[in-house]
């Protein structure tokens, strides 16, 4: 029981600060400047890329918190595995967001998103055997 708890909170905070990192950069950008974001309705290809590289540091450390969290009790690679999973599966299932990008930086979210969470459990040494 006390595992799948701190499993639970482990993928939680993980998600929620991927997420919460992610939509602060996206909202300060915003507020910077508007005509970096978008021209015509469309999202411009250079703020794409910027977003790759801001998902890839947000999912590091979501990574490695979630590492922080699940180290606790138990080895922190199966929380991990289940945050890239749930990161992965929210990127795909956002229809509106995947036709704005478009499946080539769809997938290199994906790509993205799994490297950096891997990163994260990495800079989190691993539970003492």
């Amino acid at each position: 029981m006390l595992t799948s708890i701190f499993i639970a909170l482990a993928l939680f905070f993980g998600y929620a600060v991927t997420v919460g990192l992610s939509m602060a950069a996206t909202f300060g950008i915003a507020s910077a400047s508007h005509d970096f974001i978008v021209k015509d309705y469309r999202i411009r290809r250079r703020f794409k890329f910027l977003q790759d590289g801001i998902w890839l540091v947000c999912s590091v450390a979501g990574g490695y918190v979630t590492a922080l969290i699940a180290n606790i009790i138990f080895h922190p690679w199966i929380a991990g595995a289940g945050l890239a999973t749930i990161l992965v599966i929210v990127l795909w299932v956002n229809a509106w967001e995947m036709r704005q990008r478009g499946v080539p930086h769809q997938v290199a979210m994906s790509v993205l998103t799994v490297a950096g969470v891997v990163l994260g459990l990495m800079m989190h040494p691993l539970p003492p055997s």
